[in-house]
């Protein structure tokens, strides 16, 4: 009996042992896919998950240059994380939402493999096209910027806005949580919520600033002047001044922010419908004053009709 079960053991491991080291082969085995600016290394399994990343890059590095002809064109490095810790742990920061990530100083883009393989094509373009704003950004203006100038600036050129954004941004105003800009220098919350408020603002402050700067030349005409010398920039010496900042950011909420205020309030749910009952009310009372008035004309010929008549007899 011993040796029956010293024979069954040895089997079992003998057959085990190799066929688990064959998986686990399978599992690490990359492969690595090149297109004309990108290179990328994916686990085997996800090979044509890989080969469609390097065509929506090709296509978000495309709208990028369109919209930012100066920014650098240099050549971005993509690199593939397994997991979302692992995502995070190369990244050095706690673990949030992000689906990707960039490091303008190594020129490199980070993907966060777990949440892209459950994304649709079009929200992983606009992923790609903000970070390689922040890249090609970071790279050409060799001096800081505000964050929420650099996010902004991500945002806008990617599209990142709709009709909730800004309802949310005139709720924000509405209820007294907007966050003062001097705050978002340097950093953002690490809130989620106030997190996702910072963004927001970043992308309203950064869309203000082109309204009130630049209504010409838009987005091409700020970043060409940030990209120069602090002597010859016009917006460097005012995006570091304390006092204009709090100006732009009192202008901001006046004159961009607060007329949302008065929309959202008018189209939220309880104020939407007194208004739809208003109008029906007022078309109602319109109709009954047009009817009576036909009626009373009608009344009117008649009896004109009846007395010529009689006349005429």
């Amino acid at each position: 009996m011993a040796a029956w079960r010293s024979k069954t053991l040895l089997w079992f491991v003998l057959v085990a042992f190799p066929a688990t080291g064959r998986t686990s082969a399978a599992v690490s085995e990359v492969v690595e896919l090149q297109s004309e600016h990108f290179r990328l290394e994916v686990p085997a399994a996800n090979r044509r998950l890989g080969e469609k990343i390097l065509a929506i890059a090709e296509s978000a590095r495309q709208s990028v240059l369109d919209q930012l002809p100066q920014a650098l064109d240099e050549r971005v490095g993509l690199a593939w994380c397994a997991t979302e810790s692992e995502f995070y742990k190369r990244l050095g920061e706690r673990r949030g939402s992000l689906l990707a990530a960039a490091v303008p100083s190594i020129r490199r883009v980070y993907l966060n493999g777990e949440p892209l393989q459950r994304l649709d094509h079009g929200r992983l373009h606009q992923a790609l096209v903000h970070e390689f704003v922040h890249v090609y950004i970071g790279r050409a203006i060799h001096e800081p910027i505000p964050l929420w100038l650099h996010e902004g600036l991500a945002m806008y050129v990617s599209r990142e806005w709709d009709l909730g954004d800004a309802a949310a941004l005139a709720a924000d105003s509405l209820f007294g949580a907007l966050i003062p800009a001097d705050q978002l220098t340097r950093s953002f919350p690490s809130d989620p919520s106030r997190q996702s408020r910072a963004y927001r603002q970043s992308y309203s402050m950064t869309t203000f600033l082109l309204d009130l700067r630049f209504p010409t030349s838009g987005v091409q005409g700020l970043v060409a002047d940030l990209v120069q010398s602090s002597e010859r920039s016009v917006m460097r010496p005012l995006l570091s001044d304390p006092n204009w900042i709090a100006d732009f950011d009192r202008q901001w909420r006046q004159q961009w922010v607060r007329p949302g205020r008065i929309t959202l309030i008018l189209t939220s749910s309880g104020t939407f419908w007194m208004l739809v009952t208003g109008l029906f009310l007022a078309a109602y009372l319109r109709k009954r004053r047009t009817r009576k008035r036909r009626e009373a004309r009608w009344a009117m010929e008649e009896e004109f009709t009846y007395h010529g008549d009689e006349f005429d007899d």
